[in-house]
């Protein structure tokens, strides 16, 4: 059965401050402009403010991810919002598919804007990255986490460094960087297509073409981040599709 690849949500980001009492949004089209240029219109300085310190609040909706085949497998079920307002579901069904359709749910990583869904698919597996339980842990403590991953069937962990089989022609890979345990998936067709749901390791083109990534980023996350773009970049996808930002051909793929 040859595997099929759809975007069920497309990614939006939202960034916004508090002004006295009031919340206050902002919104850009352009993905790089949202992600770091507006903090400069903001007045953000990353060698003075902390990311969580400064006045910058951060909503994204990721890219959730459909790959049908032998299994129903959801990539990134994506932000509490999306699943809680029913949106999640809304998306499944332009697929004529159900949540309780889906075998196998992917978090790419534990972020709340990749990971914050997964519990409107109770009962389906859940594949993470080693590792990347524990940091749910830092991030939520082990209350939350332990109550997010109990509505879940059984917990995947794809190896550091390694790649496992999800079905045939779809694999987690690991890829760390952006979080410890990240991991993204590669689809590979029967026409030789190969699309990489590359979750946040590239969270836009940019990203991957030029390696120019976010300034709140530390050494050692960069470090992680070229290390697994390299090897990205050798598995030669025909499509990226990036965590926040529209699907793509790289350079010299047919677009």
């Amino acid at each position: 059965m040859s595997n099929r690849v759809d975007v069920v949500i497309q990614p939006v980001v939202l960034r916004f401050s508090l002004l006295d009492d009031e919340v206050v949004y902002f919104f850009a089209a352009d993905t790089e402009a949202v992600l770091d240029r507006m903090e400069r219109m903001m007045g953000i300085d990353p060698a003075e403010s902390a990311l969580f310190d400064s006045n910058l609040g951060f909503l994204p909706v990721s890219t959730t991810v459909l790959i049908r085949g032998e299994r129903n497998i959801l990539v990134d079920p994506g932000n509490h919002h999306t699943g809680f307002y029913g949106q999640l579901g809304i998306g499944l069904s332009r697929f004529g598919l159900t949540p309780g359709q889906i075998d196998l749910v992917v978090c790419t990583h534990c972020h709340h804007d990749h990971m914050g869904s997964a519990f409107r698919i109770p009962g389906a597996d859940i594949v993470l990255g080693e590792g990347e339980a524990d940091f749910c842990e830092e991030i939520y403590g082990p209350e939350e986490t332990a109550a997010r991953l109990a509505v879940m069937g059984r917990l995947i962990e794809v190896g550091r460094g390694e790649e496992l089989e999800l079905m045939p022609g779809v694999a987690a890979i690991s890829t760390p960087g952006h979080t410890p345990g990240h991991i993204s998936v590669l689809v590979e067709s029967e026409s030789g297509e190969r699309v990489l749901v590359a979750g946040d390791t590239v969270m836009t083109r940019r990203e991957y073409s030029e390696r120019t990534f976010s300034h709140w980023y530390t050494d050692d996350q960069l470090q992680g981040l070229h290390s697994s773009l390299d090897r990205i970049h050798a598995l030669q996808p025909t499509t990226v599709m990036p965590g926040h930002d529209r699907a793509f051909a790289p350079a010299g793929r047919p677009g």
